[in-house]
């Protein structure tokens, strides 16, 4: 026995926010591959498809506030597919094909079909495994950035400029000796200098 059914949802989020442009993306096709690279999810198996509509593209692209409610159901979108195949599952049935749309009124449409035989659909569980793998990769990518980000910081926090006058040649490399080593006891190594005369 087969059942499809057709599940339907609207936020009903008010209208009475800024309208802005969230993201400086030219076009929708250009807004619409950010959300590609960055929501694996968007790349549909052979049962199952996460989609957005054009018009909602549109609406999150000039919106900073639809665009947030759009990145944040995307981002849990493979969670609702996982809890839609574990609660066929938990009854005895399998899911067999899952269709989940984003449309521009913050509406969400999903389509299941469900059989009374037990189990979970192969190419589902691929699907739900692929999105997990990106996702991790994409957590590891975000450290690693972030790490960079805060070393170059704190590089470019040591950098100092330190500038040496005197009457002759020795006073100013005294001076410029004087302050190297109280330099090196705090920070682990000077790098170089550059000395006009």
């Amino acid at each position: 026995m087969f059942v499809s059914m057709t599940i339907g949802n609207n936020m009903g989020i008010s209208s009475g926010y800024k309208v802005s442009k969230a993201g400086g993306y030219k076009n929708v096709r250009e807004y619409s591959n950010y959300l590609l690279g960055k929501y694996s999810c968007l790349k549909p198996g052979s049962n199952v498809a996460v989609s957005v509509t054009s018009g909602m593209l549109r609406k999150a692209m000039s919106d900073e506030k639809t665009g947030q409610w759009l990145e944040r159901e995307l981002a849990k979108a493979p969670d609702y597919i996982k809890e839609a195949q574990q609660s066929a599952g938990a009854r005895g049935s399998k899911l067999l094909s899952v269709s989940i749309e984003f449309g521009e009124e913050y509406t969400t449409m999903c389509t299941l079909t469900v059989t009374d035989t037990p189990g979970t659909d192969e190419d589902i569980d691929k699907w739900l495994e692929r999105v997990e793998e990106n996702r991790e990769k994409q957590k590891a990518t975000e450290k690693r950035n972030e790490k960079r980000s805060a070393e170059k910081k704190l590089t470019e926090q040591r950098i100092e400029e330190y500038t040496f006058k005197g009457l002759d040649l020795k006073s100013v490399t005294d001076s410029f000796i004087a302050k190297m080593s109280s330099v090196r006891s705090v920070m682990p190594k000077a790098s170089g200098f550059d000395m006009k005369v």
